[in-house]
């Protein structure tokens, strides 16, 4: 419990500035984004791109990932996991604001619902990222994996980023998404 807090303490300065936004995706992204993946996640229902990995501004510190997941499946599915390669831990987390007030929290498992997509992106769903390797550096890749309820694996390669280093458009703030 001491960790946790003192973990929370020490993320959520760094945290909420690279935050996640598990944004619905509407249907034209969806279908951009099955387009996009490759034939194998495909022909399992679901495509994982748009694998970011953030590093963070002071060493020690913990860093962030995003990704966009999309399903075409007729079932609901459950992510119970993300693994980072370079990462001893990824958690999934969620930011909320109560009461005018931000706070980051784990996420626990999320659902993704049939035929749609979810956006971990700043401000809503991110991946915290602990015990970075220090070879990990901007400008690398390094391989995203989500873990499904049933075991199901998607991966995908996720662009290294520095902590001051833009993002992509999706990640700006004010991004027309659906909800």
């Amino acid at each position: 419990m001491r960790r946790l807090i003192v973990l929370a303490a020490l993320a959520l300065p760094a945290g909420l500035a690279a935050c996640g936004d598990t944004t619905e995706l509407d249907e034209s992204e969806l279908q951009e984004e099955a387009i996009a993946n490759d034939a194998g996640d495909a022909q399992l229902g679901l495509q994982l791109s748009q694998g970011r990995v953030r590093l963070p501004a002071v060493d020690g510190r913990p860093g962030v990932a995003y990704f966009d997941l999309v399903s075409n499946r007729d079932e609901p599915v459950r992510i119970v996991s993300v693994e980072v390669i370079g990462v001893g831990e990824a958690e999934m987390h969620e930011t909320k604001v109560e009461d005018g007030v931000t706070m980051m929290a784990s996420a626990g498992s999320i659902v993704l619902e049939p035929r749609e997509g979810v956006r971990f992106a700043p401000g809503g769903f991110h991946v915290m990222l602990f015990d970075i390797d220090p070879t990990l550096a901007a400008g690398d890749s390094t391989d995203l994996t989500v873990t499904l309820e049933n075991g199901d694996k998607f991966s995908t390669t996720a662009q290294v980023l520095g902590p001051n280093e833009a993002m992509s458009e999706m990640d700006m703030p004010g991004m027309e998404t659906a909800h």
